[in-house]
């Protein structure tokens, strides 16, 4: 059977109309591709980027799968960020993708000047240190960055939301990170978007052993910013 492969983008093009043309021109860096971060790649690829950085240093764990939903049960072992590159280019022609990988932690020994030709950093990691040094170098460089906040413990999909960093509450680590952006100097507290969740989470209901989760809200929160990040490069 031949495939016309722009068959792919008709829908895609009806809906964006000339502005269609521009998101393969943009790239994106996703940093953490777990249960909020998987699912933006195969979001993005669908609706027509072709340019990624994916970073994640961790391996797929059977654990995953309850809610990771870029992977399956023959991704077990596999680093995260291959196992989602071979998914991408089944998704496309691998000659149209250019998708750059990295199985590493953003640490004090990562080199962030990966970054510099990306038009969005897109922050889906739970490291709260990573997170700041993600944040502060976006700041330095002026470059757009969204940050996935808490969803763990949350099964109210309807409270995901996307606002600024300012106008959280309710979440231990925003709460956290306001406070160590401060400490840095950085106060525009307003610039940094986010996925947050406003449910009120129920400490009493759940072990401490595990962070519960499921496949709804992390994955909702995943769209929520793949969505945010495609029309706020297009507007």
């Amino acid at each position: 059977m031949v495939m016309n492969y722009e068959d792919i983008d008709l829908r895609n093009k009806a809906l964006y109309l000339d502005n269609f043309g521009k998101l393969s021109k943009y790239k994106i860096s996703i940093i953490g591709l777990g249960g909020v971060g998987s699912i933006i790649p195969l979001s993005f690829i669908r609706v027509g980027i072709k340019k990624l950085v994916l970073i994640d240093k961790d391996k797929v764990e059977l654990s995953n799968l309850n809610r990771q939903i870029a992977y399956d049960i023959d991704d077990i072992g596999k680093l995260k960020v291959e196992a989602l590159k071979e998914k991408l280019i089944k998704l496309r022609k691998e000659n149209t993708l250019d998708i750059s990988i990295y199985p590493s932690k953003i640490d004090e020994d990562f080199n962030l000047d990966i970054l510099n030709d990306s038009n969005y950093i897109i922050d889906a990691i739970d490291d709260i240190k990573a997170k700041i040094k993600l944040i502060k170098y976006a700041f330095n460089n002026n470059k757009k960055i969204i940050c996935s906040l808490g969803m763990g413990k949350r099964v109210d999909v309807s409270k995901v939301e996307i606002t600024s960093l300012n106008k959280t509450h309710d979440d231990p680590l925003a709460k956290k990170l306001r406070y160590l952006l401060k400490k840095e100097g950085i106060n525009e507290l307003n610039k940094i978007m986010c996925a947050f969740s406003y449910e009120v989470i129920e400490k009493s209901k759940f072990s401490n052993d595990v962070i519960a989760s499921s496949v709804f809200v992390p994955n909702v929160a995943g769209l929520f910013i793949a969505n945010y990040v495609i029309n706020d490069l297009l507007k």
